[in-house]
């Protein structure tokens, strides 16, 4: 259990946070978010997006899996063994798997496994639990295709939320193909019932105010204190371990520290990055920033001794 917390001071990283602020300087999720016409913001969010580089020694492709068309991000000399799943983030509204390449190709690069990133429906057009059902479906197919490897759910804001959900969701059903979760500035609440006012937020992405309208657009008339809606409301004993990065001074920095507490108060297993001077979801600049790749780094060494704690009870009980 350990609380990192670090500075970004490099030129890479404010010329990524000036890059970011402009495009969400029209689209910020806050209490005017359902007067954007997201059908069209998802065009040029998504366009924007693209024109990050892909990492060399990664091939990508359009996969159909689970009722979707995801994409696959194919290291070379791939290892076997396990599958990451990565579930990208938008708000619930925005975002795609084509959007999240760049990003995807350098965690598969770093970790030298397959990623898996999931198209999943959108909201408002689609309420929950479709967008959750979608990932869940991509991961019943990864299991029934690799039976014998681990999974790992990785994502951003609203994908961190789905990242979260999914594992919660995989655990109540039984399912113990899960190794670890690397949740991204995860969103936790949607009820407005967590107090975010207790730290200084200087976030221009997601905006104090957005829990209501989100909710509208996402939940509709469903409970949002569902567990997979909410995650701050659920009960973690025998969830994986997770890692967890956060803004110092995002809107959802307190969503993410919850979610810390209260894995460590049930004996799982976590870890958190609190990045000063950087802004939202930062962590899936990928290489493009000394200090993402560092985290690229720390997820990957995280994900090989959560594999190899695995691996190493396997031959103890064998």
């Amino acid at each position: 259990m350990s609380i990192m917390v670090r500075t970004a001071t490099s030129v890479e990283m404010k010329k990524n946070k000036s890059i970011i602020r402009k495009m969400y300087s029209r689209k910020q999720f806050d209490e005017n978010m359902l007067e954007v016409n997201w059908r069209a913001a998802r065009k040029l969010s998504n366009l924007s997006y693209r024109f990050f580089p892909r990492e060399d020694g990664v091939k990508g492709y359009r996969v159909r899996i689970g009722g979707t068309v995801s994409e696959l991000s194919l290291p070379d000399n791939v290892k076997e063994g396990a599958v990451i799943l990565y579930i990208h983030g938008g708000g619930f509204v925005s975002g795609s798997a084509s959007a999240s390449r760049s990003y995807a190709s350098v965690l598969a690069k770093y970790t030298g496994y397959r990623v898996i990133s999931a198209e999943y429906r959108l909201s408002p057009e689609n309420k929950y639990p479709d967008a959750l059902e979608d990932c869940y479906s991509i991961l019943r197919v990864i299991r029934k295709k690799y039976p014998d490897y681990k999974v790992i759910i990785a994502g951003e804001s609203a994908g961190g939320n789905m990242s979260i959900a999914l594992a919660l969701k995989a655990r109540d059903r039984g399912r113990r193909s899960i190794a670890a979760v690397i949740a991204h500035s995860p969103l936790a609440d949607l009820t407005g019932s967590l107090d975010r006012s207790e730290h200084e937020i200087r976030d221009f992405t997601i905006v104090p105010g957005f829990e209501k309208p989100m909710r509208e657009a996402y939940v509709g008339q469903r409970d949002a204190e569902s567990p997979y809606i909410s995650p701050i409301f659920a009960d973690f004993h025998g969830f994986p371990p997770i890692f967890i990065t956060c803004d110092y001074n995002e809107t959802l920095f307190a969503d993410a520290m919850t979610i810390y507490r209260k894995c460590v108060d049930a004996g799982v297993r976590a870890e958190v990055v609190q990045m000063k001077n950087a802004f939202h979801a930062f962590a899936t600049m990928g290489t493009r920033t000394p200090e993402t790749e560092q985290i690229l780094i720390d997820n990957a060494d995280f994900i090989d001794q959560c594999l190899g704690e695995i691996r190493f009870l396997k031959a103890k009980n064998a």
